[in-house]
């Protein structure tokens, strides 16, 4: 149990400097300028950074005014009607959580470990998911499985989303500059 003990507290400190750094963010936008901009223009305007849960923006922001986070905790205006967030020099949050997935929106989802803070992140078409049986089922109808009992069948985004909807499924989720890279179901015989 000490190398789970240490992933465990390496992942609440992750998650405690993520907030910060959004709450840091979050402030310094709302000083900046005359009116205050969103920490995040719009997480479903494929943002990987906000994968912290910012805030969207409302219809009272002035077009153009959204805040972007750009190189290393850096804010800057974009221009565009606030699509900001999609240049390469971005950072989000990255690391591996295992808990159970729940539904955030049709592109951000979150896991939500059973001891720690729940995280935020984003679904792209390279988004690698692997089910057992409750995310989807192999064509042989056999439980599919590695060393570790996270399932290997492949599965669609569509069940992903479906079952982040039911919130019962547990996962373990690699997130990259705030966007999943794989998320494999934890088989449960």
């Amino acid at each position: 149990m000490p190398l789970a003990t240490a992933t465990l507290r390496r992942t609440r400190r992750l998650a405690a400097a993520s907030l910060l750094v959004a709450a840091a963010l979050s402030l310094t936008a709302c000083r900046s300028g005359g009116d205050p901009a969103p920490a995040a223009s719009s997480s479903s305007a494929g943002d990987p950074t906000a994968a912290d849960g910012g805030a969207k923006g409302g219809s009272g922001s002035a077009p153009g005014k959204g805040v972007s986070r750009t190189g290393a905790g850096k804010t800057a205006a974009s221009g565009g009607g606030g699509q900001g967030g999609a240049s390469a020099g971005n950072k989000g949050v990255g690391g591996t959580w295992v808990g159970t997935l729940k539904w955030l929106t049709e592109e951000k989802l979150t896991v939500a470990p059973k001891n720690g803070m729940e995280q935020a992140f984003h679904l792209t078409d390279s988004t690698k998911a692997l089910g057992a049986a409750a995310l989807c089922e192999a064509p042989d109808g056999r439980v599919h499985t590695d060393g570790s009992g996270y399932g290997t069948t492949s599965c669609s985004l569509a069940d992903l989303r479906k079952a982040a909807r039911l919130g019962s499924v547990d996962v373990r989720v690699t997130v990259v500059n705030g966007a999943a890279t794989k998320v494999a179901e934890h088989y449960h015989p």
